[in-house]
């Protein structure tokens, strides 16, 4: 027997092997697949289970880029998503989360000498903070904060002291650099210099440095792929992050993206439609063919031929129009139309409804829509504020608490604060941070809620007046200005019984009380 005799007898063999081992796995793995206890992990027909793409950095590799520039888009496009991302910016950060200082010891009172000298400094900082000038401190704060909804992340850099050819616009050598995440490349990665998606880490997975793009790769003019490291202690990310190790962030509009784009294609078509309904259509039907030329029975293209000889008749729609110049056989008749769509409001409402929940506004906010009652208006504030405020927290560890921080140590390089002996930077850096304040429904229950607990002792009148998002040592001031005022100028009041008053105030606030809570 040849050898090719032989060698083709055993690849048949090992092929038979080989394609028996496969069944055997298969029927193995489809009896694992029936086994399964939970319905919905048993791929069938008409349900295909979900494939899994890796970890939260392999996904971030693959669609960054293209949620990025999507969410882009429908800023720039779509009213619904521009006003999604206006909401959460005013409600995360407002005019501006302000700091005020609370210099102190753990156990001790606030240090009023340093907290006036800190908030002077901060107030003339606040007006430009960054190196560009363009911006005061709560623009900035906004742009940082649409950047990170809308892109999934920002980026910002601390410049302290001296830095060539930076000017600082205060006193307090400090400024910060906003950073987009485009200049930060998703796709340099080096496993020997431990860097993912331009972010250099070390073993445990804590960033050491960023390689940034010395230019913007959207510039027209002048771009390279030249990058620079810049450190991790001077350059600090705000991400939307989901994953445990994930890296780069990810846009809010991830799982609503398609549904406003459905929206969006939509309204348009509805909007087209109801435009061309708008403009009232009508056709002659045509009446005896001997009207039309030799060869019109048999074309399209024959030529009327009317009683006065002309070959054209213009019949123009005016109010009150009656048509006395018809034909023999002729008539009028009417495109109907039936737009406007009366469902559309309502598939537009469910769709709000849904997307508002995957971004983390209030669909009353997105939709402008505020019908219902106010325990339903209330509900719908108090859930959802409970997100802003996570948002608000978030922003504040990663990005204001740090920039207070350097601003602090700035000062006190500079010299135009002393730190006191035995404290340490952290003590001189304690601040309380203004966060947007949630609407009121209904002032007067909402008043009267937080002044009972001022009452009871169970929160402060400097809570209640951060809650107003006033400053309670300008309001101390103020309020003591004009009583200083009212004194010089109106005469003593007439003293009153204290009794009967404390008694009446006390019956209209239980009176109050009940009223509420009949409501």
């Amino acid at each position: 027997m040849s050898s090719a005799v032989i060698a083709r007898s055993r690849l048949s063999a090992a092929v038979a092997t080989d394609r028996a081992t496969q069944a055997a796995l298969a029927v193995a793995r489809r009896a694992e697949v029936k086994a399964r206890a939970h319905e919905v992990t048993r791929p069938s027909r008409a349900r295909k289970l979900a494939r899994d793409w890796g970890s939260g950095n392999t996904i971030v590799g693959m669609d960054a880029r293209q949620l990025r520039d999507q969410a882009r888009h429908l800023e720039r496009d779509l009213d619904l998503a521009d006003n999604a991302l206006n909401i959460l910016v005013q409600n995360t950060v407002g005019s501006g989360i302000d700091v005020l200082a609370a210099p102190r010891l753990p156990g001790e009172p606030i240090n009023r000498d340093l907290a006036l000298q800190l908030d002077d400094l901060w107030d003339a900082w606040w007006d430009a903070p960054e190196v560009t000038g363009m911006h005061d401190y709560g623009a900035c704060q906004q742009l940082l904060a649409r950047t990170w909804f809308r892109d999934g992340e920002s980026y910002y850099q601390d410049l302290i002291g001296p830095v060539p050819f930076l000017q600082h616009g205060s006193v307090v050598p400090y400024s910060i650099e906003m950073i987009e995440p485009d200049l930060i490349p998703l796709d340099m990665t080096d496993p020997g210099r431990n860097i993912l998606q331009g972010v250099e880490r070390n073993a445990w997975g804590r960033p050491v440095a960023f390689h940034v793009y010395k230019t913007h790769p959207g510039d027209r003019m002048g771009w390279s792929q030249e990058t620079k490291r810049v450190s991790a202690d001077i350059l600090h990310g705000i991400h939307n992050i989901k994953r445990l190790h994930q890296v780069r962030g990810l846009s809010v509009f991830a799982s609503s993206m398609s549904r406003f784009e459905d929206v969006k294609d939509y309204e348009e078509s509805e909007r087209i439609a109801a435009k061309v309904a708008a403009s009232m259509c009508a056709f002659i039907k045509k009446g005896n063919p001997e009207r039309y030329g030799a060869n019109a029975g048999s074309s399209l293209t024959g030529e009327m031929i009317v009683p006065d000889g002309g070959l054209d008749r213009d019949l123009r729609f005016t109010p009150g129009i009656v048509f006395d110049d018809l034909l023999e056989g002729e008539d009028i008749g009417m495109i109907a139309s039936n737009r406007p769509n009366p469902n559309a409001a309502a598939w537009r409402k469910e769709q709000l409804r849904a997307a508002a929940g995957g971004i983390g506004v209030s669909y009353s906010s997105l939709s402008l829509d505020y019908d219902g009652s106010y325990s339903a208006q209330r509900q719908e504030l108090v859930e959802k504020w409970i997100a802003y405020q996570m948002l608000s927290e978030r922003f504040i560890a990663m990005g204001v608490r740090k920039q207070r921080v350097r601003f602090v140590e700035a000062a006190v390089l500079a010299g135009r604060v002393r730190l006191p002996r035995g404290w340490e930077l952290r003590h001189l850096a304690a601040s309380t941070y203004v966060r947007p304040v949630m609407p009121w429904i209904d002032p007067l229950k909402e008043a009267y809620a937080r002044g009972e607990a001022e009452d009871r002792g169970w929160t402060s009148p400097q809570a209640n007046t951060l809650q107003y998002g006033n400053n309670p040592n300008e309001v101390a001031m103020q309020t003591r200005d004009w009583n200083a005022q009212r004194e010089a100028v109106l005469p003593a009041p007439a003293s009153a019984p204290a009794g009967p008053a404390a008694a009446a105030a006390a019956a209209i606030r239980a009176s109050l009380t009940a009223s509420m809570l009949r409501d």
